[in-house]
C-alpha cells in the first residue's frame, strides 16, 4: 500500500502543498489539465511552477498571478466554479470539503451560517487554484493514508480583510481544532487557512505511520524567506513495508434512498478518508430493490465513517467486521505518447508490470483531439507497442 507523509517543517499553505505534491509526483501535466479546465474568465490568472531555494534547500515554488479585482464570493459561488472543473469525483469531493470547512470555520468566527460567509482571501482566484490543484494532485498520488507532522502556526499578527488578526487567525484556529500544533515562537503566519483546510479535507492523520520505504520526495516552498527556519514543506510518497493490512468493513442495506443520494454518500465517505466505498445492487425484505453500501476503512476512522453512513443513508444499522487485504505494488509515472505526455498508473503483477493511462487526463486529451477515449487509447497503444511497453 502507498502512503503519503507530509513533513510540515516550515508550515503549511495551499501553494506549498501544490508545489510539494507536484515535485513528488512529476505532476506538471496534471496541473496544466486541471487549471486549464477551471471555468474562470480568460486571463484571470497565470501560474508558474519554478525551482527556487529556501534556507539553502532546493524545491518547487507554485506561484499564481491573479488578474481579477478582489472578489467577495460565497460558498455557493466557489462550489459552482469547482463543479465546472475537470476533476475526478474524489478530487472534487476533496475540494468541496475544503471550502465547506473554510466556510464553517469562518461562520463560527463571525457568528453566521456557513452559506452566508463572505469569502475574502480564501475566495480569491489564487485560493481556488491552490485547492483545485492540490486536490487533483493528492488524488493522483492515490495514497491509502495521509500522515503529517504537527502543524507549525507561527506568531505575531497577519493583515486580513477585517484588519490585523492574531496568528493563528480565528478561522484558522478553528480549523486546527484536534490537530497537534507547534512552532508558536516562529515569526509570522506559518499555517494559512487554506493549507489547514486541505489537511482537514484529506482526513490527514497525525499519529505514528506504518514502516515504509520512500519512493519519491518533493519539496514545496513558501513565498516568504524566514531567518528562523527554512520555509518549506516536504512530501514523501512511501510504500508500506508489509504486504498485508487489516481494515474494517462497514456494510449498510438501504432500500429507501435514490441513486443520487447514494452517490452523494459515497463521495462524502471518500472525502472523509474511506479506503474505498461502493454500492452493490441487492434485494431487501419484501423483495424490494435496494443498495448495499460497502465501506473499507482504517480502524481508527471507523467511528467517523459509521456516523456518516447513519447521516447520509438514514439506515438503522451498520454491520462492522475486520477485513484483511493484500495489495499488489503500484506506482505512477509520466510517459511520452502519440497524444503527448500522459500520466500512467503502473502495477506490478506476477506476469510483469502493467501500465494504464490516467483516464481523466486521457479523456480530456481525447476530447481536445476530437477522439473518443477508446480511440485515444488505441492510438496510444498502436504507437507505443501496447500499454505495458
Amino acid at each position: 500500500m502507498r502512503q503519503l507523509h507530509l513533513n510540515l517543517h516550515g508550515g503549511v499553505a495551499g501553494d506549498m502543498l501544490v508545489a510539494a505534491l507536484a515535485d513528488a509526483s512529476d505532476g506538471r501535466a496534471l496541473l496544466e489539465q486541471t487549471l486549464a479546465s477551471l471555468p474562470l474568465p480568460s486571463g484571470s490568472f497565470l501560474w508558474e511552477l519554478r525551482r527556487e531555494q529556501r534556507g539553502g534547500f532546493s524545491g518547487l515554488r507554485f506561484a499564481v498571478d491573479c488578474r481579477e479585482e478582489h472578489a467577495h464570493r460565497h460558498l455557493a459561488d466557489v462550489l459552482e466554479i469547482l463543479a465546472g472543473a475537470e476533476l475526478t469525483p474524489r478530487a472534487r469531493a476533496y475540494s468541496e470539503a475544503c471550502f465547506r470547512a473554510l466556510a464553517e470555520a469562518e461562520g463560527e468566527a463571525h457568528g453566521c451560517a456557513a452559506e452566508a460567509v463572505h469569502f475574502h482571501e480564501v475566495g480569491a482566484v489564487d485560493a481556488i487554484v491552490d485547492v483545485a490543484a492540490a486536490c487533483a494532485l493528492i488524488d493522483a498520488i492515490d495514497a491509502g493514508a495521509i500522515f503529517a507532522t504537527a502543524v507549525p502556526v507561527g506568531s505575531g499578527t497577519v493583515h486580513a480583510a477585517h484588519g490585523e488578526m492574531p496568528v493563528p487567525a480565528p478561522g484558522t484556529l478553528r480549523l486546527l481544532s484536534g490537530m497537534p500544533i507547534c512552532g508558536t515562537r516562529l515569526r509570522g503566519e506559518r499555517a494559512t487557512p487554506t493549507g489547514v483546510a486541505l489537511l482537514r479535507a484529506w482526513g490527514t492523520r497525525f499519529d505514528e505511520r506504518p514502516a515504509a520505504s520512500v519512493e519519491t520526495i518533493g519539496h514545496g516552498l513558501g513565498a516568504r524567506e524566514f531567518e528562523d527556519r527554512a520555509n518549506l514543506l516536504r512530501a514523501e510518497v512511501e510504500q508500506v513495508a508489509v504486504g498485508q493490512e487489516w481494515l474494517v468493513e462497514l456494510r449498510a442495506l438501504v432500500d429507501d434512498r435514490s441513486g443520487e443520494e447514494i452517490g452523494a454518500a459515497l463521495e462524502a465517505l471518500h472525502a472523509a478518508g474511506a479506503v474505498d466505498a461502493f454500492a452493490l445492487a441487492a434485494i431487501a425484505k419484501k423483495n424490494r430493490p435496494a443498495f448495499e453500501v460497502v465501506v473499507l476503512a482504517d480502524a481508527d476512522r471507523q467511528e467517523a465513517l459509521r456516523a456518516l453512513c447513519f447521516r447520509h443513508l438514514g439506515t438503522l444499522g451498520v454491520r462492522v467486521s475486520p477485513l484483511r487485504r493484500s495489495r499488489l505494488p503500484r506506482n505512477s509515472e509520466e510517459r511520452e505518447t502519440a497524444l503527448g505526455r500522459l500520466p500512467f498508473k503502473l502495477r506490478d503483477t506476477p506476469e510483469g508490470q502493467l501500465a494504464k493511462p490516467e483516464f481523466e487526463v486521457l479523456r480530456a486529451r481525447a476530447r481536445a483531439a476530437g477522439l473518443t477515449p477508446r480511440e485515444a487509447r488505441e492510438r496510444i497503444e498502436g504507437a507505443d507497442g501496447g500499454p505495458g511497453a
